[in-house]
């Protein structure tokens, strides 16, 4: 708790110190007065661009289907590692070996488990065929260990767009690339406490169910809650203006206007958040409201002063009326359906209900920004339309 508040006293500072009490109005000629107090992106979307991905898949287990783990290396500090476990019935459990986001997880992400745990993990080549091994203590004190060994170099043929089948169906809406894949050979093996598990048959004769990717990029819709109070807004819509908000886990997060052109306004959204991504929003001005038109989050964490190219990136278009698709870089449409917005009292919704791919359908995404003088609350859910 004295952490917590240190923090959130820290973020004030630097953001006075940052922001300061006056904006540049420079850059822009363009100027409206309007209802600029109310600008939040309704989605608490992830992207992620993990180096290296390992499943293994219809574990002979009698509560565990699945375990997976997924690696991202990073400058000057040990890889990110996620493992996940998923329970028969679609629920999954998460673990990171990060304690920053494991927390932060935790405390938005409500409707799943998350914990901290040191993660071993060895990754490498044998005669040019991947293997890929990780070790770790699950949420019940078990030692489980996953020793991938690959029965070929990971080819694109293998890869491309993945059905996540029933795993966290009532949870979240996942969109999955892989770059390049290969299968397990049958030296492939999940230890539970020493006793060895048996992986289901793969697709091919001889093969695991169990599957390598090289380049695993995953952008996902899930369910939660995240709590903002407001302290700062523009007083005019002009580059370099911006809305300043801090959550209930003491991150700041920072709407800054970069460009305006008509009607078309883009902001560039970033958070001192140790999970949630970088966005790039576009809105447009309509009846002197600002309208989300589209979502590009990009990977990055943290405050970033630089904008990154375009088209690179989990991608939601809301710019067609009564429709949306989902992106991920230069691989357009993975996921369209309907979109609607409606506004009740103190509270709006979106609803995006996937029509395409048909595993989507039941997983409609509910998006509620309920506003409290200047407290916003976010609150999604994934599940039947």
């Amino acid at each position: 708790m004295r952490f917590h508040r240190f923090r959130i006293a820290l973020v004030l500072l630097v953001a006075s110190v940052l922001f300061g009490t006056s904006v540049s109005r420079a850059d822009s000629s363009f100027s409206r007065q309007g209802s600029l107090e109310s600008f939040v992106q309704p989605f608490p979307i992830t992207f992620e661009r993990h180096d290296s991905h390992v499943i293994a898949l219809q574990l002979e287990h009698p509560e565990y289907e699945a375990i997976e783990a997924m690696v991202t290396h990073r400058q000057g500090r040990p890889p990110l590692i996620r493992v996940i476990l998923s329970l028969r019935g679609g629920f999954q459990i998460d673990f990171y070996n990060d304690e920053d986001v494991a927390r932060e997880r935790a405390a938005v992400l409500t409707q799943r488990l998350t914990f901290y745990r040191p993660i071993q993990y060895e990754e490498g080549e044998i005669e040019g065929l991947p293997t890929l091994r990780v070790r770790f203590t699950s949420h019940r004190g078990e030692d489980i260990l996953l020793d991938f060994h690959g029965s070929s170099a990971p080819r694109a043929e293998l890869g491309g767009f993945i059905d996540p089948g029933p795993h966290a169906g009532g949870a979240a809406l996942p969109v999955m690339w892989a770059n390049a894949s290969a299968f397990a050979s049958p030296t492939t093996e999940v230890l539970i406490d020493g006793v060895p598990y048996p992986i289901g048959e793969g697709p091919t004769p001889g093969s695991l169910s169990a599957f390598y990717s090289r380049g695993f990029l995953i952008g996902v819709f899930r369910a939660g809650v995240l709590k903002l109070f407001q302290f700062r807004h523009p007083r005019q819509l002009v580059v370099g203006e911006r809305w300043l908000y801090w959550d209930h886990t003491g991150n700041l997060h920072v709407y800054k206007i970069i460009d305006i052109a008509g009607e078309w306004v883009t902001v560039h959204k970033t958070s001192t958040s140790a999970f949630l991504p970088e966005e790039l929003l576009t809105a447009r001005m309509v009846e002197e409201k600002l309208l989300l038109q589209s979502v590009r989050a990009t990977g990055r964490t943290g405050l970033q002063d630089t904008v990154p190219p375009p088209h690179e990136g989990f991608i939601l278009d809301l710019s067609a009326a009564g429709s949306f698709s989902l992106s991920i870089d230069d691989h357009a449409d993975l996921v369209t359906g309907t979109a609607s917005v409606q506004k009740l009292g103190l509270t709006t919704t979106w609803r995006l209900e996937p029509l395409q791919p048909s595993w989507a359908t039941n997983r409609t995404v509910t998006a509620s920004v309920s506003r409290f003088w200047n407290i916003y609350v976010l609150e999604n859910s994934v599940g039947e339309p």
